[in-house]
């Protein structure tokens, strides 16, 4: 989220998106762009500590890799997409910085990264296990721990995808130049 949206943010605070607008580029393929570079980057960095930590730590992944893959990709597309979403009109860095942490700080401290959202509240479990990164974060640890495959992680998967197609066409909508 903070590659994607600070960058367009800076860029607009920069007036360099001012420019794009007298191109022939549209809209949607330089978010795209944007997207893609930003997925890439996460793939690298994200396989380097994988091969870390198999060796390091002779780590052992129980599940199907081919699903830790997808579930990897639906998420940097939710992500992306919201990214897009929350950064799509405002040109201000310190506004820009509010709203992205409005939307991941709530994630992180609920999603179960840092300790078990179990231990929240029974009446909010409902609302967390629906957050984007409980999605992810749940998908992820049951193909590591438990072996799951594609089936058990299916659903999490499309819905990360929908969460990703939805944001992301929502922010195209109301994305402005500058």
């Amino acid at each position: 989220m903070w590659g994607i949206s600070y960058g367009i943010i800076e860029k607009r605070s920069k007036k360099l998106l001012r420019r794009l607008v007298a191109t022939p580029m549209k809209k949607s393929y330089f978010l795209i762009a944007l997207i893609t570079v930003r997925i890439a980057m996460n793939f690298i960095e994200s396989f380097v500590l994988f091969l870390f930590a198999l060796f390091a730590f002779k780590m052992n992944i129980q599940g199907n890799i081919s699903a830790l893959i997808l579930m990897f990709l639906a998420g940097n597309i939710a992500f992306a997409g919201i990214a897009v979403f929350v950064s799509s009109h405002t040109s201000n860095t310190e506004v820009g910085n509010g709203l992205i942490n409005f939307v991941v700080f709530p994630m992180m401290v609920l999603s179960g990264i840092f300790f078990s959202y179990q231990n929240f509240p029974e009446w909010s479990l409902p609302v967390i296990k629906n957050l984007p990164l409980t999605m992810l974060t749940d998908g992820i640890r049951s193909i590591f721990n438990e072996g799951a495959g594609f089936h058990e992680v299916t659903i999490p998967i499309l819905i990360l995808l929908a969460i990703g197609t939805l944001f992301f066409s929502v922010g195209l909508k109301i994305f402005k130049w500058h």
